[in-house]
């Protein structure tokens, strides 16, 4: 499998560690693709949160259109703001929750929980206990950027908590997005003006963890990255 000394950069890798992603860049519909590559790299059954779906956006229908992820792994959200994250918790309120005995860390990580969305909270719900990992695909996570922290030390809570969970947490996001972004482990843009041209694409990475196998600010062609040509050949109307 390819991995870190192999030369060759594998989205298996964002499932290796504890390692939360995010991608971005200007086509929606390239987005979508990858993001689905990225995640069925990490789980065989990922699951996937669709933000604001009846928007439109995409050149052509998603993996979700496309029945490309079983129903009772998709998770919709119609309005933005059930996304949005909850106000946090005073900590005299988390220790009725806990054993008096529990350390800072049980507490910390327990108050950053109740601060998630409530859709987050029930899909971390569907996870059973001692179960291993789970990919989280989050589509279209730039329709409630303005509704979260813009710094690293606001985001990075969100993704331990998930971290947590245990969910691999991958983020697409149209569009430009803010320095919170360096919140994650891996972080890439993905520059690709459209489906029909995505093999002319790339993949530069902005940030990645150190030993695994990635050279940040250089640039990975997407047509080299195994899986992802699979994600481009089930467009409509092409063969």
């Amino acid at each position: 499998m390819a991995g870190p000394g192999s030369g060759v950069f594998a989205f298996s890798v964002l499932g290796s560690g504890r390692y939360g992603t995010f991608f971005w860049g200007e086509s929606r519909s390239v987005l979508e693709r990858v993001l689905y590559a990225a995640v069925r790299a990490i789980d065989p059954e990922p699951l996937w949160l669709e933000l604001d779906p009846s928007r439109s956006g995409a050149e052509e229908p998603g993996p979700v259109g496309l029945d490309w992820i079983p129903s009772d792994h998709v998770f919709l959200v119609d309005s933005p703001s059930a996304a949005r994250p909850q106000s946090g918790v005073a900590r005299m309120s988390v220790l009725h929750l806990l054993h008096a005995d529990e350390s800072d860390e049980a507490i910390r990580r327990l108050s950053d929980f109740v601060r998630l969305p409530p859709i987050a909270q029930e899909i971390i719900g569907q996870v059973e206990p001692g179960q291993r990992h789970r990919a989280l695909a989050v589509a279209n996570s730039d329709r409630v950027r303005a509704m979260y922290p813009e710094t690293v030390d606001g985001v990075r809570p969100i993704v331990t908590s998930l971290l947590d969970a245990p969910i691999i947490p991958v983020l697409a996001a149209q569009g430009t997005p803010g320095p919170g972004r360096m919140a994650f482990d891996f972080v890439f843009e993905v520059r690709a003006s459209g489906l029909n041209h995505w093999r002319e694409g790339s993949l530069l990475p902005e940030k990645a963890p150190r030993g695994a196998g990635v050279h940040v600010g250089t640039a990975i062609p997407l047509w080299s990255i195994p899986g992802l040509d699979a994600a481009f050949a089930s467009t409509p109307g092409r063969k």
